[in-house]
């Protein structure tokens, strides 16, 4: 019976979050911006890359799934493709900026220049990706 509303739960949250990518985005943005960050300490960097980690998580999840709705309901190739990688990338690149700025990342800029482009690419790609399996 716990184990069915436990899974009910996880089917409910994976309609707004993609989980998988999620955690891979936290570990990999986490890691670059602890790099990026590592000229101020392991102390400065470690908090830099845990906020960019947390936040990749939540929002990053929730982006691709962003995408992913887009890409699904546009008929048009080229507009799913765009919209689905355009729209969260912007979003995501806005809002990763505000973070590092306002919580005193040493370097807010580097710190949100990889998520502007790998959020743009992916985003982009896994938009193409799903838009490709909706419509064949």
């Amino acid at each position: 019976m716990a184990f069915d509303a436990t899974r009910k739960a996880i089917h409910e949250v994976q309609r707004f979050l993609d989980i998988r990518m999620g955690v891979l985005g936290a570990v990999s943005m986490g890691a670059i911006v602890f790099f990026i960050n590592s000229d101020y300490g392991l102390f400065s960097a470690s908090i830099a890359a845990s906020k960019q980690a947390v936040y990749t998580f939540f929002f990053g999840a929730l982006f691709v799934k962003m995408a992913e709705n887009i890409a699904v309901h546009r008929v048009r190739r080229i507009s799913a493709v765009l919209m689905g990688g355009i729209i969260p990338a912007i979003l995501t690149t806005a809002l990763t900026y505000c973070l590092h700025a306002f919580k005193g990342t040493p370097e807010p800029f580097y710190s949100t220049i990889p998520t502007l482009v790998l959020g743009t690419i992916s985003f982009s790609i896994w938009s193409y990706l799903k838009h490709r399996s909706a419509y064949r």
